[in-house]
C-alpha cells in the first residue's frame, strides 16, 4: 500500500472514530437525559411552605404596577427571592424583569418550549432541575407571565445532584472516546514511521556502501510503494555504477593499448626511413643500384606510413561522429554481387578464391556505399592477411533473417582464440602481441568496419569455427523509408 493510501487511511479513521463515537453517546445518553432533565416528574410535586409563599406573593402582586414601575418588578423578585426563587416575568413574550442566570433562562425557556402553557391557572411542576411556578396574569390589555424557580445553580452545570451520575457517565464515556483516539492515532503514526524508517535505514547504508566504494551489495525493502521504487531505482545504480567502472576500466586499457599501438605502428617505418636515410648520408649504398633500392624501400616505408595515418584519421572521425554519410537506396544483392566482382581479382592474387551464395534480390537497404564497400573490403584483407601460405577460400552468403539482412563473410583460414574473439574488433588488436608484423596490418581494420555498420544502423558480430566468420546484420528498408 502507497504511503498516501495509508496516510488518507489512517486520518479517516480518526475523523470517523470520534464522530461514531459522539453519534453513539447522543443517542444512548442525550435522550435520557433530555428526557429527565426537561420532563416532568412521574411523582406528584410536594408543595412547601416557601412554594406557596411565592405563590401568594405573584398573586397579590399589581399587574399594571408591574408593566409601570422597574421598582415594583425589583421589589416582587426581592420577596420570592427571600423564600429562596429566582423570577422571569415577561409581558406578550417580552422580558420585563428577570434576576434568573443565563443558564437558568436558557433552561426554563426550554422547557416551556417543550410544551403548550396557554393556562391562566397556577401551575406547579418538578423536574431533576428544580421546580417551577407557572402563573399569568391580566394587567389591561397585556398579558404577564411569571415563572418562578428554584434550581440548584450548585450542581455540575445548574442541575440538581440527581443528574450528575448520568452528567458523570457522558463525561467517562467522552474521555474514554478521546483516550481510544489518541491511542489510535499513536498506534497508526508509530506503525507508519517503521514502514517509512526502515527503508529509508537501508537506503542510507547502501549509500554509505556505496561512497566506501561497494557496489555489489543491493537493498530490499517492501510495504510502501513509493519507497520499494527508491529502492530499486538504487539497486539499479548502483548495477548501472558496476557496468561504468567496467567499461571505463576497459576503455583505459583500450587507451593504453592504443596509445601504444600508435607509438610502435609509427615508430617502425619512422625507424626504417631513418635507417635507409642514414645509410645514404653515410654512403653505404654507393652503387647507383643501391642507392635506388634504399629510395624504394624508403618511398615504401613513407606509403605504409601515410596509409597508417589516413586509416587513423578515419578511425577518429567514425569515433567523434564527424564522418559525413551519404546513404542511397540500394538493391543488396546487386550491390553486392558487384563489389566482389571488382575485388575478386586482387584476392586471386594473393591466393584467395571468393563463392557467392544467397538470393536477397527483392530487398534493399540505404548505405553509403563508398563506406560499407571499405568495411567489407578490410573483413576480407584481413582473411587474407592473417591465413598467408594457405590457400584461403571465402564464402559470401545473403539472405534475409528475422526482418533483417544478413551478410555472412566465412573462410577457412586458421581462425581466432576465444579471447582474441572478444576483442576482435578493439582498435589496434591484432592478436599478434609483440606486434612485429606491423606490415600485416594497422589494427583498425576490423575497428573501422564494426564503426561503418553502426553507422549504418546495423551490428557485427564475429565467430571462429573452421576458419573466421564475420557476421553483418542491416536493416531492410521499408516502404515509408522509400
Amino acid at each position: 500500500m502507497t504511503i498516501r493510501k495509508r496516510l488518507f487511511y489512517s486520518n479517516l479513521v480518526m475523523v470517523v472514530t470520534p464522530l461514531l463515537a459522539f453519534i453513539f453517546a447522543s443517542f444512548i445518553f442525550g435522550g435520557a437525559l433530555r428526557a429527565t432533565l426537561f420532563s416532568e416528574s412521574k411523582w406528584t410535586a410536594v408543595t412547601t411552605e416557601p412554594m406557596f409563599a411565592v405563590q401568594k406573593i405573584i398573586a397579590d402582586a399589581d399587574a399594571i404596577l408591574l408593566t409601570q414601575s422597574a421598582d415594583a418588578q425589583r421589589n416582587l423578585a426581592e420577596k420570592i427571592a427571600a423564600n429562596g426563587f429566582r423570577l422571569l416575568l415577561t409581558q406578550d413574550g417580552e422580558v420585563l424583569f428577570t434576576n434568573m442566570s443565563d443558564w437558568e433562562r436558557s433552561f426554563v425557556s426550554e422547557y416551556f418550549a417543550s410544551d403548550s402553557f396557554t393556562t391562566e391557572q397556577t401551575i406547579w411542576s418538578s423536574t431533576l432541575g428544580g421546580n417551577f411556578l407557572y402563573s399569568n396574569a391580566k394587567a389591561g390589555a397585556a398579558s404577564l407571565v411569571f415563572i418562578a424557580f428554584d434550581g440548584n445553580t450548585n450542581a455540575p452545570f445548574g442541575m440538581a445532584g440527581e443528574a450528575s451520575p448520568i452528567i458523570a457517565t457522558l463525561v467517562l464515556t467522552i474521555a474514554t472516546v478521546v483516550a481510544a483516539i489518541i491511542l489510535i492515532s499513536l498506534f497508526l503514526a508509530n506503525k507508519m514511521v517503521k514502514k517509512i524508517t526502515g527503508p529509508l535505514d537501508s537506503l542510507c547504508e547502501g549509500a554509505g556502501r556505496v561512497a566506501e566504494g561497494n557496489l555489489d551489495e543491493d537493498i530490499h525493502c517492501r510495504d510502501a510503494a513509493e519507497l520499494e521504487k527508491v529502492c530499486v531505482s538504487f539497486n539499479e545504480m548502483q548495477r548501472q555504477l558496476r557496468e561504468n567502472i567496467k567499461k571505463n576500466n576497459m576503455y583505459e586499457q583500450d587507451r593504453k593499448e592504443m596509445l601504444a599501438g600508435i607509438s610502435h605502428d609509427l615508430r617502425t617505418p619512422l625507424t626504417s626511413i631513418k635507417s635507409y636515410v642514414k645509410g645514404l648520408q653515410d654512403g653505404v649504398a654507393q652503387t647507383p643500384e643501391k642507392q635506388r633500392e634504399y629510395l624504394e624501400i624508403i618511398d615504401r616505408k613513407a606509403s605504409d606510413l601515410e596509409s597508417l595515418l589516413d586509416r587513423l584519421f578515419l578511425f577518429s572521425k567514425l569515433e567523434t561522429g564527424n564522418m559525413p554519410f551519404h546513404f542511397r537506396s540500394i538493391p543488396i544483392q546487386k550491390y553486392i554481387v558487384t563489389l566482389l566482382d571488382s575485388l575478386e581479382s586482387d584476392l586471386k592474387k594473393k591466393g584467395a578464391t571468393l563463392t557467392v551464395g544467397g538470393n536477397c534480390s527483392h530487398l534493399k537497404a540505404r548505405l553509403d556505399s563508398e563506406q560499407m564497400t571499405r568495411a567489407i573490403a578490410n573483413i576480407l584483407d584481413n582473411s587474407v592477411k592473417y591465413n598467408t601460405g594457405r590457400q584461403i577460400n571465402i564464402t559470401v552468403t545473403l539472405r534475409e533473417q528475422d526482418g533483417k539482412i544478413m551478410l555472412r563473410l566465412q573462410d577457412n583460414g586458421v581462425g581466432v582464440s576465444n579471447q582474441q574473439l572478444s576483442r576482435l574488433f578493439d582498435s589496434f588488436y591484432r592478436g599478434d602481441v609483440s606486434r612485429n608484423n606491423s606490415s600485416d596490418g594497422s589494427g583498425l581494420g576490423l575497428a573501422i568496419a564494426r564503426n561503418i555498420v553502426d553507422a549504418h544502423g546495423g551490428r557485427i558480430t564475429a565467430e571462429s569455427y573452421n576458419g573466421l566468420t564475420i557476421l553483418i546484420e542491416l536493416p531492410i528498408e521499408t516502404e515509408d523509408e522509400l
